[in-house]
Formats: structure tokens, sequence, C-alpha cells
């Protein structure tokens, strides 16, 4: 089928293409979707499928050629691409994942059980499937998973003109002109330096690689993390970033788009950890209701179930609270200082983590920090509410305490129940890091519910050192 160059097509939006593919997929006109999918760019199409429905998707898939498929398949949610290559029969999926960059193509094979990636991988020519097989070694979410094998790179004792000439002959991918990659020899292929686009341009065509490349080099081991990949190629602004093994041989490099890519995955998913809400990738609108209720029942019921338990400590201070009611008055205004000061430290901290602000080793210098700035917004919270508390009206104290009383065990409890959420809210990310959690599961809901419980006990057990009636 012949594809007009779609640089002649404007960009749409989303709902816009999926609408109208929509419409051509349910009107009686031989070849409508077939014609209209050929002038939008594989991208479009991809980001259309989170607007269609999988019937859609599917009629739409079939017609793509093998390059279109491979770009939907490489930029759709991974439960999309899982359903489209599962309706897709072995050679044309493999021809679709030959057609792919090899990282892309490994993602591909992994959503496969091991019984159709072996059917499918059969099917694939030699070369491309070594490459396939290598990446699969490395985890999906490690540098080795997210970098490309076909690289760049040239011998030390090459001539600027020679590697010049190569490249004007040769098809070489635009992402891969960011660097050309110096090794020492083209079997050993071990990294000394870099080369960028403009420097070649500029270097006299005479001078061999070794003279004009940058030996000081940013590199990281095929089983770094990604979220140490997506931090070096901020922090040192990196077109790509070269993985090497033990020995410095090149393995790869990983690209400045799949690092974008990890930070918009890795955003969402925290943004999403924080509210307290399990991975949702399908389009909000048009996910399935019962999948949506699914991801969101699961953490809301084991929240819920957190907060039983301060039913529990309010149960054991029953008398305390019969004793003295206008205590009960302050609990809310206590317990969400705690959720609140917690909340603001677990995101700080997660935030710290994720950008390498802060590394595990230096907790006791976060503990230190959060210390102070616990004291210093328990103090400041503390004394607005011993204003606050000092108002009451002496027809609520019912002469079982006294103002003063009253306010030196609301405006104790805030401060200590505001020190408290802060080490919990900057502590527990770290904790889970530690363990090899994603440090955002330490959730604003989660801190929170774990404050109101333990602020409780915190509040009533100052109530108790502090007004004599209680002991």
């Amino acid at each position: 089928m012949q594809r007009r160059p779609y640089d002649e097509v404007k960009a749409r939006s989303p709902k816009d293409v999926a609408a109208a593919i929509r419409a051509a997929t349910q009107s009686n006109v031989r070849g409508a979707l077939e014609g209209l999918i050929s002038g939008f760019h594989p991208i479009d199409i991809a980001l259309a499928m989170n607007e269609l429905d999988p019937d859609e998707r599917s009629e739409v898939f079939r017609l793509l050629t093998a390059d279109e498929a491979g770009v939907v398949l490489e930029e759709v949610p991974d439960e999309i691409a899982a359903d489209l290559a599962e309706e897709t029969p072995d050679q044309e999926l493999a021809e679709i994942i030959d057609a792919m960059p090899p990282d892309a193509g490994a993602d591909v094979v992994e959503l496969l059980d091991e019984e159709r990636a072996h059917r499918v991988l059969s099917h694939i020519p030699r070369e491309e499937l070594e490459e396939l097989q290598q990446l699969r070694q490395y985890g999906p979410e490690t540098a080795g998973g997210l970098m490309r094998p076909d690289v760049l790179f040239a011998p030390e004792d090459l001539h600027v003109w020679e590697l010049a000439a190569h490249i004007r002959n040769t098809d070489v991918p635009v992402e891969l002109l960011n660097y050309i990659y110096v090794v020492d020899n083209e079997t050993d292929r071990r990294l000394v330096g870099t080369v960028s686009l403009p420097r070649l341009v500029k270097a006299n065509p005479d001078a061999l690689l070794g003279d004009i490349a940058e030996r000081d080099i940013i590199t990281v081991g095929p089983d770094t993390a990604q979220e140490e990949v997506v931090r070096l190629v901020n922090q040192y602004n990196l077109a790509a970033l070269p993985v090497v093994d033990e020995n410095m041989r090149l393995l790869g490099i990983v690209t400045h788009d799949d690092v974008l890519e990890v930070a918009v995955r890795e955003a969402t998913e925290d943004m999403q950890l924080l509210g307290g809400v399990m991975s949702i990738t399908e389009n909000y609108l048009r996910a399935p209701f019962l999948s949506v209720w699914r991801r969101r029942v699961t953490w809301l019921a084991l929240l819920f179930i957190a907060e039983l338990f301060t039913f529990s400590a309010l149960a054991h201070f029953e008398d305390s609270i019969a004793k003295i009611v206008v205590l009960s008055l302050f609990i809310p205004l206590c317990i969400s200082t705690g959720g609140n000061s917690g909340s603001q430290a677990a995101t700080l901290i997660i935030r710290a983590l994720a950008l390498g602000q802060v590394k595990l080793a230096e907790w006791w210098r976060v503990l230190r920090h959060e210390i102070l700035m616990g004291l210093a917004l328990g103090i400041s919270l503390g004394a607005i509410a011993f204003v606050r508390a000092s108002l009451t009206p002496h027809d609520l104290l019912r002469g079982s305490v006294e103002w003063w009383q009253l306010a030196a065990v609301v405006s104790s409890a805030v401060a200590a129940i505001c020190l408290w959420g802060t080490l919990v809210g900057s502590g527990l990310p770290m904790l889970l890091r530690r363990l090899g959690f994603d440090p955002a599961f330490a959730s604003s809901p989660f801190v929170a519910t774990f404050v109101d419980v333990t602020g409780i006990i915190i509040y009533f057990s100052i109530a108790a050192a502090i007004i004599p009636g209680l002991r």
C-alpha cells in the first residue's frame, strides 16, 4: 500500500484520530479505514489506541505495515501491546519485532508467554535474534533492559575522514549520531572515549579519532537501575549514555528518548502511589470500570483496615474522654497535623531520592535535618494551638480541666505529633528503598493513616501526664 509522506499531515489530537477511525470503521465504504490510516503518522495511531475499543484496535493494527506496527507496539501501554501481540500470527509478529529497535523488540517479547516467545523468535534472523536474547537477560528496569546494542562506534586509529565517509554512505539512524563511541579496536570494543558530531565536523580530516576523543566518559553498567540512568542523563545533560561491562567493553547505549519515557512513567507511577492509587495506565474515561475499581478499592481497603486501629486507640482511652469530654474536640486538629506534616516530609524525601539528592548512606543527615525541622514546625503550630485552646468557652470545660491545662495538652500534643509525623514521613521512604521497594509506597494516605493511630496515643499520653485526673 502506497503511503503518503507523514510530514504532509498535520498532527491531530488522539481523540480526533480515534473519532475519525471509529467513523471509518462503522462506515460501509470499502477501504475507508485503510485509506484513512495511511495518512496518519504511526505515533498518532499509537496515541489514539488508548481511545479505541479492543475490536477497533485490532482492526487498525491489522492494516499497518511492519514498521508502523512496531512504532505502535513501542508507544502503547503494555496492556494494549500484549493484547495486540496476542492477536497477531507468529510470522507477522516476528516481522514486526524485527523491524523495531532491539530494546523495544525485547520488551514486546517479554510480554509473551515462554512458548509463544519461542515460536515467534524462531522466525527472526540469527543476527537480530542474538541481539534480542542479549537484551532479554537484563531486567526490564535496568540500563541493560533499556539500551539498544546498535551503536555507532569506531576504533581510535581511524581517521576522521574515514569515519565521515562511512556515515555518508551508511543509513545511520539519527538518534545514533549524537556521539561516536571510540573503542580500542573493533574486536574487544573497550570504550576509550567519545566524539560528538559537532566535534567530528570541525576536526581536521586527517586527525585520528583517538586524538580528538573526549576521555572523561560517564558510563553505567547493564544492571544499573533505570532511576540512576535518568538521574545521570539529567545531571550531565546527555543525549545518550553508554552501557559497558566490568571490562569497559561497549554493550550499547541508552538514548534520551528512552530516558524521557522512563522519567514520564516513573513520575506517573509515583504520582499515583502518592495519591494512594494502584498503577493505572489506561485512558481515564475509557479504561474498563471494573479494572479501575479493582486497583482503587485494593488500596482504599488496605487503608480502611488500617484506620480501624484508630477506633481501637480511641476505645482504649474511653475513660479519659468520658472524664474530660472537651479533649475529644481537639482530636481531629492534632491527628490532622501529624498526617499533614508526615505527607509533606514524605513528598520531599521521595523527590530527593528520585533526583539523587539524598543517598541511603546519608540517613543520619536526613534524621538530624528532620528532627530540627519537626521541632521548628511543631513549636510554630503548637503556639497557634495554645492560643486556640485557651479560647475554649468555660461551659465546655465544665470544671473538669483548667483552661491552661487544656491549652498545654493541645499545644504539646500538636508539637509532638508534628515532630513524629515529620520523622515518619521522612524515614519511611528511605526504609522502603533500603528494603528494595519503591519509596513512593510511602504515600500520603499511608503516612497519614499510620500517624493518625499513633497520634491518638501521643495525644492522650500527654493529656494523662499534664492533667492529674487522668493519671
